[in-house]
């Protein structure tokens, strides 16, 4: 029988971590943490750490990835198959990790020796995107872009009869990164392969046993273009005020994008950004592979935008804590890119501090704040902290009800479990959609850390 043991991430946004297991098989996908004091890891059982064949990894966002270590701690001796991308971003997830933790005066509960023993395996190696491989004997995978982050992918798996897609972090709607629709991807490759492994070809009518699907948005209905037109309108606002505005972001993801947007959208005010977001915009140039294609992009590659962003240098990157000072004095309304969207670093820190006593300032946190963080309280706590502006306007990387809902009628499931959004968001969610009566057939399940799922 095929099962579904919720480790994190159902019921919560944070510490993704899926098992799924069968008669001769248990393949964890991802292994995350949800941010916040200590952090809280995946409620993984004793002793099955030890008993997993393989660990999938989507991307190496912290909520994702870096309870990988602690696999190890607990006596996982096998491989992390993923992306070589997501490979090359992970060593800093895990410094930037560990350094918060520390200066929150919390300990972690694996060493860097855990971290260090961590085998990757490389999908691009054993199998083409789009095309399905042996991951070990009786279960096959695929895996796709999800449009997320450079080198994060979704994965669609084959074991024992049964077909289950698992979506990572998804969105079909950024402007830089590729998605690969799953829907198009099995009838591409031919089919699914049925319990002896041999491809089966995909007819109107079928269906997967199981999708564990992106919900992070929930009931938001909302387009990118009217989270965009949102943002636009509180830049705008600042601006015509005389005030500055500063865009604390991820190093990498959503903050590439939103950089390209505003520097084409704002030729008028000064832009300023750290030097690990322009790191960043460098390692999407030297990745052309997870980025929009030109027949894709109206005819203009996302690569000719990033190329173009190079080339007018309409923006600063201040190199010390006396430039950034000098920066500051010497600019009037400005658009100001740093790192870390839940604002925990030192150095997003260091710039509150000069925004907070300015009332005609703002900062726009764009994506999801854990409780606990600097950023969740300046929203949670208003006048608390200081006098500027402070708003949440989500920029999308994940979905939302429409997406949800198209993602699995394309398909389609038997069963489907909405993740990544608190639990009675997620509650919501499922009554919305099966009263759309949109997804007949597909039982839709809102679950928990430390439930289970078993497929009939």
């Amino acid at each position: 029988m095929t099962k579904l043991t919720i480790w994190g991430g159902a019921g919560e946004h944070g510490r993704s971590a899926y098992l799924l297991s069968g008669r001769g098989y248990r393949l964890l996908l991802d292994c995350g943490v949800k941010k916040g004091g200590a952090g809280q890891y995946p409620l993984i059982e004793p002793g099955q750490a030890a008993m997993l064949d393989m660990v999938l990894l989507s991307h190496a966002h912290e909520d994702h990835s870096v309870a990988l270590p602690l696999l190890y701690a607990q006596g996982y001796k096998g491989e992390v198959w993923t992306t070589r991308e997501t490979r090359a971003q992970l060593d800093g997830y895990f410094r930037s990790w560990r350094s918060s933790i520390s200066r929150e005066g919390h300990e972690l509960p694996y060493t860097e020796a855990d971290e260090q023993a961590i085998r990757y395996r490389y999908l691009e190696e054993e199998g083409n995107c789009l095309s399905w491989f042996r991951l070990i004997p009786g279960v096959q995978v695929m895996w796709g872009r999800s449009g997320h982050l450079a080198g994060s992918v979704w994965f669609l798996i084959a074991a024992e009869g049964r077909s289950i897609f698992y979506s990572g972090d998804y969105t079909a709607e950024s402007l830089l990164l590729a998605a690969d629709s799953p829907a198009e991807a099995i009838q591409a490759a031919g089919g699914i392969p049925d319990a002896d492994q041999r491809l089966r070809v995909w007819s109107c009518g079928q269906r997967l046993d199981l999708a564990v699907a992106d919900a992070a948005y929930g009931m938001d209905e909302e387009t990118q273009s009217d989270k965009l037109r949102q943002l636009e309108q509180a830049i705008r606002r600042t601006a015509a005020r005389g005030g500055k505005v500063l865009l604390p972001v991820p190093a990498g993801g959503r903050s590439q994008e939103m950089m390209l947007w505003a520097a084409k959208l704002f030729a008028d005010l000064p832009m300023v950004v750290e030097a690990k977001l322009i790191e960043g915009m460098r390692r999407l140039a030297a990745s052309p592979f997870w980025l929009r294609s030109a027949e894709r992009t109206g005819g203009y590659s996302a690569a000719d935008h990033i190329a173009d962003f190079f080339a007018a240098r309409r923006w600063t990157m201040p190199q010390s804590e006396v430039e950034r000072e000098e920066l500051l004095s010497g600019s009037g309304p400005s658009l100001w890119f740093v790192p870390d969207g839940m604002m925990q670093s030192s150095l997003s820190r260091w710039y509150y501090a000069r925004w907070a006593s300015h009332s005609t300032y703002s900062v726009l946190i764009t994506g999801h704040v854990a409780a606990g963080t600097f950023g969740y309280k300046l929203l949670h706590e208003p006048g608390q902290h200081g006098v500027c502006e402070v708003l949440k306007l989500r920029y999308k990387v994940h979905q939302g009800r429409e997406d949800v809902q198209r993602m699995l009628k394309s398909l389609p499931v038997r069963h489907a479990v909405l993740v990544h959004a608190a639990k009675p968001e997620t509650d919501k969610l499922r009554e919305a959609l099966i009263e759309g009566g949109q997804l007949t057939g597909c039982t839709l399940h809102s679950m928990a850390a430390g439930e289970t799922l078993d497929l009939d």
